[in-house]
């Protein structure tokens, strides 16, 4: 199984651009483009359209400098190291993922927090462990009690429910937010990644 940190870089080059393209995003449909300090959310349209880089919203990087002042070049200084490290901070120890076993089932739970937040992904899991939703992982508690034993029983199990829970908010999202619709097929194929059986066999990566 491959590591948290060599996780971290794997889907965020393989999710949030290219070598080619390049990981700088400008759309202006992607709400995490834009920033408005002090914003609860960031929306498009409203304040400046500064870009996000390796899937780093000018939102996220505040929280992580502990600053408000954005500017499209700190944007852009954004490198893979420095994505990773906000990734594991932020995405994994910070809202206690890092608590659950590690596992394939726990990388899709990661990566999904990182479009939709740590705290949805964790409802979500919740929801799907029948532990009620608090949006916390506790210290030994009983949504990573849960977690675990359903993962010891069967991996690809686990992962297969948390697939079929991940769709659903995404097909649900889009029916309240008809726009998001033109980001629905890569939403769909980035919850596919993490199945076994994907032509890239992510799955069977060990390093």
């Amino acid at each position: 199984m491959i590591s948290p940190d060599g996780f971290f870089a794997a889907y965020i080059r393989r999710w949030e651009g290219s070598e080619r393209r390049g990981y700088l995003s400008l759309d202006p449909n992607d709400n995490g483009n834009w920033y408005l300090p002090g914003a609860k959310a960031q929306k498009k349209g409203q304040g400046a359209l500064v870009g996000s880089n390796f899937g780093v919203t000018a939102a996220t990087l505040a929280t992580y400098l502990g600053r408000t002042n954005i500017s499209a070049a700190d944007i852009k200084a954004i490198d893979l190291a420095k994505a990773v490290a906000i990734a594991r901070k932020l995405f994994y120890v910070g809202p206690g993922l890092d608590r659950l076993v590690w596992n394939r089932a726990t990388a899709s739970i990661v990566d999904f927090g990182w479009g939709a937040g740590p705290v949805a992904s964790i409802k979500l899991l919740q929801d799907l462990l029948d532990v009620g939703q608090d949006g916390v992982i506790g210290v030994n508690g009983a949504t990573a009690r849960a977690f675990a034993a359903r993962a010891a029983r069967s991996e690809e199990a686990m992962a297969g429910a948390w697939w079929a829970m991940r769709e659903e908010y995404y097909e649900n999202l889009v029916a309240r937010r008809p726009s998001d619709g033109i980001y629905l097929a890569g939403w769909d194929n980035r919850s596919d990644w993490f199945m076994p059986g994907h032509p890239e066999n992510w799955w069977g990566k060990s390093a």
